[in-house]
C-alpha cells in the first residue's frame, strides 16, 4: 500500500476560473446538528459553516446577478462510505441549501474537478482555490428553479484526507458520490426539506468523468432512491483505454503537470488491480528515479519530469499499451471507461475542441457509443478553448440549462 496511505497532493488544479470579483460571505456561529432527532444510515454530521447573501452572490459572479434569486445556506457535512469496496469509512462534502424554499426541491449533484490539496476540497468553502463551490455551486443553489446542491470532496480529501485519492477510479467515485446523496437526502428529511425524487448531475473534468460514473450506478442500483433527470458532463476521460493510448503517443510537449495527472492514474490502477508493475517496466529510467522520490516524499507532482510522454514512458510501456497487448492494465483502463453503457435519462457532452489535457476524443467516443445504443445523448462544443479555457465555457453554458 505504498500508494494510498500517504497524504493528499500539492500542484496545480484546474477549476472554474469564472469569478469576476471576490467579496467573503458572512459567516455564522459554527451551528453544529448531530441529526440526533433523525434515524440516518449515511449521514453522520452536520456544520453550518457559513450563510451567504443574495446580494453576496450577485457580486461573486455579476454575470449571472439578474438570475440569483435567494440566500443560501452552507453546510459541511459527514457521511459513510466505502472504500475500498466492503469498508467503511468517514467522508465529507458541501451542502448548499437555498433560504426561500422548503418543498419540492431538486438534488443537484456537482462533481468537483481535479484537485490536489486540501483548500480544494469542496467543504473548505474558500473563496481562493475554491471557485467550484466558492462561486458556482453558490450560485446554482441561489437560482429561483430550486435546487440543494451536493458536492462531495471524494475519497481522499476531507474527512478522508489520510487516505491518497485514487484518481479517475470509477467505482470509489461513484460510491462516494452516492453515498454523499443518500447523506444529502437525510439531512433533508431530517430538518423538515421535502425533495423530489428526480435529480441533476453536473462537473467538469475529474468531475465529468465522476458525473458519468454516478449516473450509471444510479440508473443500475439507485434507481429506487433517485431518478436522473439529466446529466452535464464537461469535458471528463470518458473512454480510459483510448485516452491511455493517446498519452504513450504523444511526442509533443504537454502543459505542465499533465504527464504526472496520467501517471496518477496508472498507479491507482497499478495499485488497486493489483498489478504491481515496477515503475522501472512502467517508466525510462531517469524519470522511474525522479517519480520514486517523489512518492517517497508524499507529493507525486513535485516529481521533475518532462512534459513530453515519449520521454516519460518506457518504449516496451507505451507499444504494449498502444497494442493493447498489455492484458493487466487493458483491463484495469477497460474496468474504468465510463462511456460503454446505454443511460435512461438525457446526457449533454460538452468539450472544447482544443483541449490539451482531456482530448475531446472522449466526448466523440461517448457520443457515437452512446447514439448507436439509442440513448438520448447530444454534444455541444465549447469552442476553440484548451482545457482550462472550457471550464469557464462550461459554467456559462449550464446555467441557462439549470433555469429550465
Amino acid at each position: 500500500m505504498y500508494f494510498f496511505m500517504k497524504k493528499s497532493l500539492t500542484c496545480l488544479s484546474y477549476y472554474f476560473l469564472i469569478i469576476l470579483g471576490l467579496y467573503t460571505c458572512s459567516d455564522n456561529n459554527n451551528d453544529v446538528n448531530s441529526q440526533q432527532n433523525a434515524p440516518t444510515s449515511y449521514l453522520i454530521n452536520s456544520e453550518k459553516i457559513a450563510e451567504v447573501t443574495a446580494d453576496d452572490i450577485k457580486q461573486r459572479y455579476r454575470v449571472a446577478s439578474a438570475i440569483v434569486s435567494t440566500d443560501v445556506s452552507v453546510y459541511k457535512i459527514t457521511y459513510r462510505t466505502q472504500f475500498p469496496e466492503n469498508n467503511t469509512i468517514q467522508a465529507s462534502g458541501l451542502l448548499l441549501i437555498p433560504t426561500n424554499k422548503k418543498e419540492k426541491l431538486t438534488l443537484l449533484s456537482f462533481q468537483h474537478s481535479t484537485i490536489l490539496n486540501q483548500d480544494e476540497a469542496p467543504s473548505a468553502y474558500k473563496a481562493v482555490g475554491n471557485m467550484e463551490a466558492y462561486v458556482g455551486g453558490t450560485v446554482s443553489a441561489s437560482l429561483a428553479k430550486g435546487y440543494i446542491v451536493v458536492m462531495p470532496d471524494y475519497v481522499g480529501y476531507g474527512a478522508s484526507s489520510n487516505i491518497r485519492h485514487p484518481y479517475e477510479h470509477k467505482s470509489s467515485l461513484a460510491q462516494a458520490c452516492l453515498d454523499m446523496l443518500k447523506a444529502a437526502k437525510e439531512f433533508a428529511a431530517g430538518n423538515a426539506i421535502k425533495t423530489r425524487k428526480e435529480i441533476r448531475l453536473l462537473g467538469y473534468s475529474e468531475g465529468a468523468y465522476a458525473t458519468m460514473a454516478l449516473h450509471q450506478r444510479i440508473e443500475e442500483q439507485a434507481s429506487d432512491q433517485f431518478t436522473v433527470e439529466r446529466s452535464y458532463p464537461g469535458a471528463g476521460s470518458y473512454d480510459m483505454v483510448g485516452t491511455a493510448q493517446w498519452v504513450v503517443s504523444q511526442t509533443r510537449d504537454l502543459p505542465p503537470g499533465a504527464t504526472a495527472f496520467y501517471l496518477w492514474s496508472l498507479l491507482t490502477y497499478n495499485e488497486l488491480y493489483g498489478i504491481n508493475m515496477p515503475l522501472t517496466a512502467m517508466l525510462q529510467p531517469a524519470a522511474a528515479a525522479e517519480v520514486n522520490k517523489a512518492i517517497a516524499s508524499g507529493n507525486l507532482m513535485a516529481a521533475q519530469i518532462s512534459n513530453k510522454p515519449s520521454e516519460i514512458f518506457s518504449s516496451n510501456f507505451s507499444e504494449s499499451i498502444k497494442d493493447s497487448t498489455n492484458a493487466p492494465f487493458m483491463d484495469a483502463l477497460r474496468q474504468n471507461n465510463v462511456y460503454d453503457w446505454k443511460p435512461n435519462a438525457p446526457v449533454t457532452l460538452f468539450h472544447g475542441q482544443m483541449d490539451d489535457i482531456v482530448p475531446v476524443l472522449n466526448s466523440q467516443k461517448a457520443l457515437a457509443t452512446m447514439q448507436s445504443l439509442n440513448a438520448p445523448v447530444r454534444f455541444i462544443s465549447l469552442g476553440e478553448v484548451n482545457h482550462a479555457g472550457g471550464a469557464n465555457k462550461y459554467m456559462e453554458a449550464i446555467i441557462p440549462m439549470l433555469l429550465q
